[in-house]
């Protein structure tokens, strides 16, 4: 039975079965405690299965479009079994990660520019990082109408490979966002709409902690680099959005601003790998 799954899966559905068996393997030889293994091994073994089951999906009318878009919830079940890997924060890592943010953005004033004065340009950021939830199964429609459930396939490779792998850091990098470690970052809730939005969805939708890479930004790229790729028209579009998604990590304070280059960079070599083995 798994090997008729397998005959007819897609790249990108291998990939997640594939980072699902990674992932409990690492839960088995970290130091974790009984609740976060298992959450990550159960996790594990029901996302496997749930990319197993989109193979027998027909790749026509509305189970092709389910087909196409469920790997947007497999990117969301891989980041919340992910939070079982957490045991507690890394003080010395967060304050090293700290001390560079605070000698390399020092010029920009963050906390002033952001505390007081006008608020469009926060919440400009803060739209922009509310929109990557929508950026993947947009990202996947747009890959769609270049090149079908082929260039599809392609995208989500590339996409699910370039979060999920940052996911799996915080079995070694624990750290908690320089939001909840910088006590001026709260008082940017009341000067932005789309902060209050962010907030909720991070406060029910995520494990609460930190990941190094960052997967927002891991993503927010990939999307861009797989439809540059793949030369879909919206390619310029989805990169502007890509490169303010980055902004906004660390300007939100969301992210480190190291989270957010590391997490660009491992969009980017998984880009090259899957594009380069698709040529």
């Amino acid at each position: 039975m798994t090997h008729s799954l397998l005959m007819g899966a897609r790249a990108s559905e291998l990939a997640v079965v594939c980072w699902c068996v990674v992932a409990a393997v690492v839960a088995l030889v970290r130091p974790l405690d009984a609740r976060g293994r298992w959450r990550v091994i159960g996790g594990a073994f029901v996302l496997g299965m749930a990319a197993l089951a989109t193979t027998q999906l027909p790749d026509r009318g509305v189970t092709g479009v389910a087909r196409n878009v469920a790997p947007a919830l497999l990117v969301l079940g891989a980041h919340w079994l992910a939070g079982g890997y957490f045991v507690e924060p890394q003080p010395r890592l967060e304050q090293r990660l700290l001390s560079v943010d605070r000698r390399l953005l020092a010029p920009l004033r963050l906390e002033a520019r952001l505390t007081s004065g006008s608020s469009w340009a926060l919440e400009v950021l803060e739209s922009a990082y509310f929109s990557v939830y929508a950026l993947l199964p947009l990202g996947a429609w747009a890959a769609w109408s270049r090149g079908g459930s082929v260039s599809v396939d392609v995208y989500w490779t590339v996409v699910f490979l370039s979060e999920a792998s940052c996911y799996i850091a915080l079995a070694w990098l624990q750290t908690r966002p320089p939001r909840a470690l910088e006590p001026w970052a709260g008082s940017l809730r009341a000067r932005s709409k789309f902060r209050h939005a962010n907030e909720a969805v991070l406060a029910h939708g995520s494990h609460h902690m930190n990941t190094i890479p960052s997967g927002h930004a891991a993503g927010a790229v990939a999307v861009a680099l797989a439809l540059w790729s793949l030369q879909a028209p919206t390619a310029p579009i989805f990169g502007v959005v890509a490169f303010a998604i980055c902004v906004a990590t660390v300007v939100g304070r969301y992210h480190f601003l190291v989270d957010t280059v590391a997490g660009a960079a491992v969009a980017a070599g998984w880009w090259w790998i899957v594009t380069g083995a698709a040529r």
